[in-house]
């Protein structure tokens, strides 16, 4: 079987990290006895610039018909904020039904020093997953705009929520079956939702062990353990999933390193990094391009099934801090380390996958 694998290579520095991708990707498909072919699909802020479509129809035909999406970051800075997203990333999100979201946090070996943390609290590591609803809530694209006012309608529904339950759940099941849910019940009605369901649906797990936490507490109990004794497995609305994943990113060191799937389980899935196009330091060469390359390993388990492809992108990724590569993002001065360019790191990562 040829597996098709859609490519938006995106604004800024998202070809530069995409590209990085595609070949992390070839040369794991040879070790793994898969086949891949590779689909263009320009989508994002050059692609309005050059078409006067953030989305053009030949794009989105291209993507339907293939098994995963590797999407570079998207956004410009000469083009109105809110058009990207809005008819880019939310519009894909929401045509191929990527209810999932999925933030793995994890803290590798020898970035320790690139966290904001105490090396105390991160001695027992960083290894969580935020599961975040991906298709309602405040980012439903329900509400209005007029020069007195402004609205957004934080739309939860019972489907909605049983489905990223259910799969945050299930999640959980595989991992150390811990599950804790994040909201803000005792202001919002929506969130008290939430919580019920979430409570209900608990009851048909007692295998394992859940808890709620409001997110305010949790964003200050995270930093100051951010252990895997506390946490393991986090599920929470859009809002504060968008949130919070990006204050986990710090802990472990860099948004550079911070992968990311929006997944449709039995569906079209979508993989990238969780930065944005950074046009600040496009085409200098000095992007992380780990935070994509490890969402191909994402890929490679979640779309393809391959969990042992997975872990041998993460072991490479692994080698080529142990060898002290650095980009700027992640550099830390007087550690020892070598800091490196985007090709150099890459590369390295390439290097100890074959």
């Amino acid at each position: 079987m040829v597996y098709k694998i859609g490519v938006m290579p995106g604004d800024g520095v998202g070809p530069e990290v995409v590209s990085w991708g595609k070949s992390v990707l070839e040369a794991t498909s040879r070790l793994g006895g898969i086949e891949l072919e590779f689909v263009d699909a320009p989508v994002g802020g050059t692609t309005f610039l050059e078409t006067g479509k953030v989305l053009p129809q030949e794009s989105l035909q291209a993507l339907n018909g293939c098994n995963a999406i590797l999407k570079g970051p998207m956004g410009r800075p000469d083009i109105e904020a809110g058009i990207v997203e809005r008819d880019g990333i939310l519009a894909l999100r929401q045509h191929f039904e990527q209810y999932v979201n999925l933030r793995p946090v994890k803290l590798f070996r020898g970035l320790e020093s690139a966290s904001p943390l105490k090396d105390s609290l991160l001695k027992h590591g960083v290894d969580f997953i935020i599961v975040r609803e991906n298709s309602e809530g405040l980012y439903s694209r329900m509400g209005g705009l007029t020069a007195q006012s402004a609205t957004d309608i934080n739309l939860f529904t019972e489907r909605g929520v049983r489905r990223i339950l259910e799969f945050a759940f299930q999640l959980a099941a595989k991992r150390d079956k811990h599950l804790i849910s994040v909201d803000k019940a005792n202001v919002l009605s929506a969130s008290l939702f939430w919580r019920r369901k979430f409570e209900a649906m608990a009851q048909n797990h007692p295998e394992i062990k859940t808890s709620s936490q409001l997110v305010d507490s949790f964003c200050l109990l995270v930093l100051q353990d951010p252990s895997p004794k506390k946490w393991d497995v986090l599920v929470t609305d859009n809002m504060f999933g968008d949130i919070i994943a990006d204050e986990a990113a710090a802990i472990v060191g860099s948004l550079g390193m911070s992968p990311s799937a929006n997944l449709n389980p039995g569906g079209i899935s979508m993989y990238e990094p969780v930065h944005g196009s950074a046009p600040d330091i496009a085409g200098k060469g000095i992007v992380n391009p780990l935070a994509t390359i490890l969402s191909c390993a994402l890929l490679m388990r979640h779309s393809l099934q391959r969990d042992d492809l997975g872990d041998k992108i993460e072991n490479a990724v692994q080698k080529a801090l142990d060898e002290g590569l650095r980009t700027t993002d992640i550099y830390v001065e007087d550690e020892g380390f070598t800091k490196v360019t985007t090709e150099e790191l890459g590369a390295a990562v390439l290097k100890h996958l074959n």
